[in-house]
């Protein structure tokens, strides 16, 4: 039996669907700032950082990282509609198990999710969007 790369990589990607899903279900209930999406700068902030690379070392990485963005756009863009097919299929399984109290809740705390996936509205003074502690006061 052969494995073709889209298996592995749908695989992948539904992993990490369902590890967001449950780490923002943690996040929720442990009142913390769940992680922010992942952009190609914040991965080279975090390299710089936990690497200690050096100027000349954080251009080429930076190079690298744009050189592969077309190819990761594409990628993205070709699993994101069967992720969204799974994710569908998922929550319809958690309904039927969930109370109507919990599913209404699940679905407060996938909407945030999606909240904090969306992209940055600029590169100024911060993260515009109020914290999920934020959001539940109101």
């Amino acid at each position: 039996m052969t494995i073709r790369w889209n298996q592995i990589a749908v695989a992948v990607a539904a992993g990490f669907l369902m590890g967001a899903f449950f780490s923002d279900f943690y996040h929720m209930h442990i009142k913390r700032r769940p992680p922010q999406p992942a952009t190609a700068e914040g991965a080279i902030e975090r390299i710089t950082h936990e690497l200690e690379l050096s100027a000349p070392q954080q251009e080429k990485v930076s190079v690298v990282f744009e050189k592969y963005r077309p190819e990761v756009k594409k990628v993205k863009d070709s699993i994101n509609p069967k992720l969204e097919d799974l994710r569908l299929r998922i929550k319809a399984e958690l309904k039927e198990i969930l109370t109507p109290e919990q599913y209404a809740r699940m679905e407060k705390l996938d909407n945030n999710s999606k909240l904090r996936r969306e992209p940055p509205p600029d590169k100024g003074g911060g993260d515009p969007r109020p914290r999920p502690e934020e959001r539940d006061r109101n």
